[in-house]
C-alpha cells in the first residue's frame, strides 16, 4: 500500500526537495514551448520586478504532481485532484520543497493540505485528495 494512506488526519508524509537550476528551466521552455524571458533570459529577467530569471509555475506543479505520483502510486494519475495556488516565484539556484499534511480521510478518498516551499517562504499551497483505491477501469468500460 502506498505511504500516504498508511497515514492519519494531521500526519505528514516527509517531504521532498527538487534543485531548480537554469538548465533544468531551459529545458522546460522547450517542452512546454513556454519561451518568456523572464524564464530564459537573465539579462531581461535583471530588468523586471522578480531581478533574475524565474521557474516557470507549472515546474513547482510537476514537482508536487511528482511527489504525489512517489506517495500514492498509481491511484495519483487515476483518481487524483488538487486545488493549488501560486504565491511566490521560484528562482534558478533555489530548492523547493514539497510537503503533505493529511487533514481529511473516509472510505473513499485522503485529502491533504499540500505546500511547496523554498526555505521559509510557500511558493505555493493548496489541497490534493486521491482515492484509496485506484480506478480500475470498470466506469470506462474496459473491465
Amino acid at each position: 500500500m502506498p505511504e500516504l494512506f498508511n497515514l492519519a488526519v494531521g500526519e505528514r508524509v516527509p517531504s521532498r526537495t527538487y534543485r531548480v537550476e537554469q538548465d533544468i528551466i531551459d529545458r522546460y521552455a522547450v517542452v512546454s514551448g513556454d519561451h518568456n524571458p523572464l524564464h530564459i533570459d537573465p539579462a531581461f529577467a535583471a530588468t523586471t520586478p522578480y531581478g533574475r530569471t524565474i521557474a516557470h509555475g507549472m515546474m513547482t506543479l510537476c514537482f508536487l504532481s511528482d511527489s504525489m505520483e512517489e506517495w500514492a502510486g498509481p491511484s495519483w494519475g487515476e483518481t487524483g485532484a488538487l486545488e493549488v495556488a501560486f504565491l511566490a516565484p521560484v528562482h534558478a539556484d533555489e530548492a523547493v520543497s514539497v510537503s503533505l499534511e493529511v487533514v481529511g480521510k473516509d472510505d473513499d478518498r485522503i485529502s491533504c493540505k499540500a505546500t511547496c516551499s523554498v526555505d521559509e517562504r510557500t511558493v505555493m499551497a493548496g489541497e490534493v485528495s486521491v482515492a484509496l483505491t485506484p480506478n480500475t477501469g470498470a466506469a470506462n468500460g474496459d473491465a
